[in-house]
């Protein structure tokens, strides 16, 4: 294992790391596998403006090891854009592991990027970023609330004793919402992000201490030209000028109609266009009948103001570390100007 190698993917390594994956998982790649991979890596408009190969990082020594694959964006940092990427998909050949070749593909992966960024980690590389020196600032909270307490309870206690269960929380819930103070604030749906996206950028970034970049080019390829799923988006304005937007999904799951915020993004400071945006899709959600709404939030004021609207904070599986040049500590210090929600890295994949 002295002789390993590990560099960047090339198409030459294609083949290879098919029969590798097989191996692996039992499996090949599937037709919608495959085109999720190229959006994710390939489509990437970090990887389509730098010009370069793709962020994945192959272990070899004779023959191929494995590979540690990343998602690179431009981060929000400390007061700066810097070069950053989230850590996701790592495999290692079986008779390959437990000899520090995982470790080895980490540490190439981290030490070519300002800030990496390990968000939902399974518990081998959670145990492992911490092993190699990961700043542990998770997890990130978690929220949900019931929209229709008598579908959650009927499920859980069968009828009829669910839907007067039901009845009894939802009068609970109905006395702690608030109504949220949207002033001037008008919400719509869009189809798509425009240019202003990239002035609402430049102007709320220095709000945040850490965020990834959102301008048209990243909210596009993150949630227009999803191959493997449906985003409904939502844009604020006041008084016309672009204030904030949203992002949201739902599906169902297990018998129950789920709904997913995965994305509320403004001025850290302002609560009315959140807010704003948080009551539209609380009112599409109950339109289209479902029973539990659930968000992540890292945010301070993101997580206030669905505090304010009815959501309760549960149990978070979703750990995050993180490791940069410059450190992490002064940054630690603020993390409640820190905005990562379900949409970052490839929580929703």
């Amino acid at each position: 294992m002295d002789a390993i190698s590990i560099n960047r993917r090339t198409p030459a390594d294609e083949e290879e790391l098919r029969r590798l994956y097989a191996e692996t998982f039992g499996t090949l790649l599937s037709d919608g596998s495959q085109r999720r991979w190229a959006w994710q890596y390939i489509e990437n408009p970090e990887t389509r403006t730098s010009g370069e190969l793709p962020e994945i990082w192959v272990a070899r020594d004779e023959g191929l090891l494995g590979q540690y694959a990343s998602m690179p964006v431009t981060l929000w940092w400390r007061g700066q854009e810097v070069r950053a990427s989230w850590g996701m998909d790592v495999f290692v050949r079986p008779e390959a592991r437990g000899k520090g070749v995982g470790a080895r593909l980490f540490l190439t992966w981290a030490e070519h990027v300002d800030v990496a960024l390990g968000l939902g980690l399974t518990p081998s590389s959670y145990a492992l970023f911490h092993k190699l020196g990961f700043a542990d600032v998770g997890p990130v909270p978690f929220f949900r609330t019931w929209l229709d307490p008598a579908a959650v309870m009927s499920r859980r206690l069968g009828q009829p004793l669910g839907r007067f269960a039901g009845a009894v929380i939802g009068l609970g819930l109905r006395l702690r919402r608030r109504r949220p103070r949207v002033g001037s604030i008008v919400v719509g749906p869009i189809a798509t992000f425009g240019a202003e996206y990239d002035e609402l950028w430049s102007r709320t970034r220095a709000s945040h201490v850490m965020c990834v970049r959102r301008n048209a080019a990243y909210l596009n390829w993150k949630y227009v030209r999803c191959p493997h799923r449906e985003y409904d988006l939502w844009e604020a304005r006041r008084e016309g000028r672009l204030a904030g937007f949203a992002v949201s999904r739902h599906e169902d799951y297990r018998g129950l109609h789920l709904g997913w915020i995965v994305d509320v993004y403004a001025d850290a400071a302002d609560s009315e266009a959140r807010s704003a945006l948080l009551a539209m899709i609380l009112d599409s959600f109950r339109a289209k009948g479902v029973a539990r709404a659930q968000a992540f939030a890292m945010g301070q004021g993101l997580a206030r103001d669905l505090r304010r609207a009815g959501f309760v904070r549960g149990k978070s599986p979703m750990q995050f570390c993180v490791r940069a040049r410059s450190g992490v500590s002064e940054a630690a210090r603020d993390l409640g100007r820190w905005h990562v929600v379900f949409g970052d890295s490839d929580m929703d994949r």
